[in-house]
């Protein structure tokens, strides 16, 4: 059995605005009980509104001595946003979390944020399944 990446992600996600400021994303984290944000921007094109992913903001990132007044913006490396579709395999899913070094991946489909992978979630996979 081919385990994808729909099969054990995260969803919905929770995602943030460049103009949120970091007081707005602790609270988020702490409500949600969660690690990472991505950060979106939306453009409307007659048709149907665009999203466009700018960067994540994890927990590490606001644990920094950073203002609760710092904007989103200020903070974010998109850099570091690595993004699988929903039927991506768990095993490249886990490489690629691997080779650049990050705990989390956004799983999209059609232009769609559908949810997000992180390294717990792995660990929770893997749980769920006998190694013996």
């Amino acid at each position: 059995m081919r385990i994808q990446i729909k099969d054990f992600m995260s969803s919905p996600v929770t995602t943030a605005m460049l103009d949120d400021n970091v007081l707005e994303i602790r609270t988020l984290m702490k409500e949600k009980g969660i690690n990472a944000i991505p950060i979106v921007q939306y453009s409307n094109d007659k048709l149907k509104i665009e999203t466009t992913i700018k960067g994540i903001i994890t927990a590490t990132d606001i644990c920094k001595e950073v203002s609760d007044d710092a904007l989103v913006k200020d903070m974010i490396n998109a850099s570091l946003v690595h993004i699988a579709h929903v039927n991506t395999s768990a095993k490249s899913a886990a490489k690629m979390m691997l080779k650049h070094n990050v705990h989390h991946i956004i799983a999209m489909e059609e232009g769609e944020i559908k949810g997000m992978v992180s390294s717990l979630d792995f660990v929770k996979l893997v749980a769920e399944h006998t190694l013996d």
